[in-house]
C-alpha cells in the first residue's frame, strides 16, 4: 500500500501543482477501495462517488473544505442517531399525491 507523503509534500503539491495531487487523492482512494472487503466495495464506490460530486461544487478550495466538513458534520449527526435512537433512521412521513394527467 502507498504511504501518504507528509504533510509538507502534500502543501508543496497543492500549491505547485494541484492535478497531481488529485491524481494522488484519487489513487490511494482506490487503493483503499480494492483492499476493502469485496461487500464493502461497492459502498465505499458510491460514497467516494458522493464524495467527487461534493468536490466538483467546490468553486476554490476553502469552499471545498467547507462543502466537506459539512458532509461529515451530516453523517455524524446520523451516527449520532443511529445510536441514541435507531428506530428514528427508518421512520419516514410523506405524503403520496396521485399523479393526474392535463387534459
Amino acid at each position: 500500500m502507498q504511504t501518504l507523503p507528509s504533510f509538507d509534500e502534500l502543501k508543496k503539491l497543492a500549491e505547485t501543482a494541484p492535478d497531481e495531487l488529485e491524481a494522488l487523492r484519487l489513487r490511494m482512494s482506490e487503493e483503499i477501495i480494492e483492499n476493502a472487503s469485496p461487500a464493502m466495495q461497492p459502498r465505499l464506490r458510491a460514497q467516494m462517488s458522493h464524495i467527487n460530486q461534493v468536490i466538483a461544487r467546490g468553486k476554490n478550495p476553502n469552499h471545498t473544505n467547507m462543502l466537506l466538513r459539512a458532509e461529515l458534520q451530516q453523517q455524524l449527526q446520523r451516527f449520532a442517531r443511529s445510536l441514541t435512537a435507531p428506530e428514528t433512521l427508518t421512520e419516514h412521513e410523506a405524503t403520496v399525491m396521485p399523479f393526474r394527467r392535463q387534459a
